[in-house]
């Protein structure tokens, strides 16, 4: 079920994300976060400093060497939030390792294999794409019908090495926070709120409107 939240802007919209974790993040809660332009993690977690789940993990990476510059932990780093888990204890899951395409896949599959059994709660704060992608799930992925919780492939985008969550994996949240900025991406929210749409091999993000999970939408787009 999706829950329909309208903000003036990218900055209200994050502000809203950070109350909605208030009330729903615990120590018992796995907080999983995703990169891209629509998440501000210095407004949404840093700066109100008072969100403290009990561990942190990013649901996808841009395969490459550690805290490369297109990386989503660089991204996370960049707004301090890696300063801010390390300052309360808080442990940080990365996917980079420095090692090989497949082997860092398989490492990190058997880390979220872990960390579902260990925590009750997961909780993910994602975003979609005007493709409609979301994580690192792109249209066509294998990722839409692995039995897996992790893939590793190339896909057609500036940034093709892409390891990510399955959709299976993701079926194991009980939350979302979907983050939906900017009018480029109006007729991306347009197909995911539609109903007569159901293809997730071609719209991936229509996960969220079929999934069982609890999913807030928070967007500045005028339909």
């Amino acid at each position: 079920m999706i829950q329909l939240i309208k903000v003036k802007d990218r900055e209200a919209g994050n502000l809203r994300a950070h109350d909605i974790l208030k009330e729903i993040l615990d120590s018992q809660t796995l907080l999983a976060l995703s990169g891209g332009t629509s998440p501000d993690y210095r407004k949404m977690v840093v700066e109100p400093n008072d969100l403290l789940p009990g561990v942190v993990c990013l649901v996808d990476e841009r395969y490459g060497e550690p805290l490369h510059r297109d990386s989503n932990e660089l991204l996370l780093e960049n707004a301090g939030l890696v300063e801010y888990l390390n300052y309360w204890g808080i442990e940080f899951y990365k996917i980079l390792k420095g090692k090989g395409f497949e082997e860092t896949a398989k490492d990190y599959d058997q880390t979220i294999a872990e960390l579902f059994k260990e925590f009750p709660k997961i909780v993910g704060v994602m975003g979609i794409g005007a493709n409609l992608h979301t994580a690192g799930i792109f249209p066509n992925s294998k990722a839409v019908k692995s039995e897996g919780l992790m893939v590793f492939e190339t896909v057609e985008d500036r940034y093709p090495q892409r390891i990510t969550l399955t959709l299976k994996a993701l079926g194991q949240f009980q939350t979302f926070i979907i983050l939906v900025f900017g009018g480029e991406k109006r007729e991306a929210l347009k197909i995911l709120l539609s109903e007569r749409q159901n293809d997730m091999q071609k719209y991936p993000a229509i996960f969220y409107r079929k999934c069982s999970a609890k999913c807030w939408l928070i967007t500045d787009i005028e339909l």
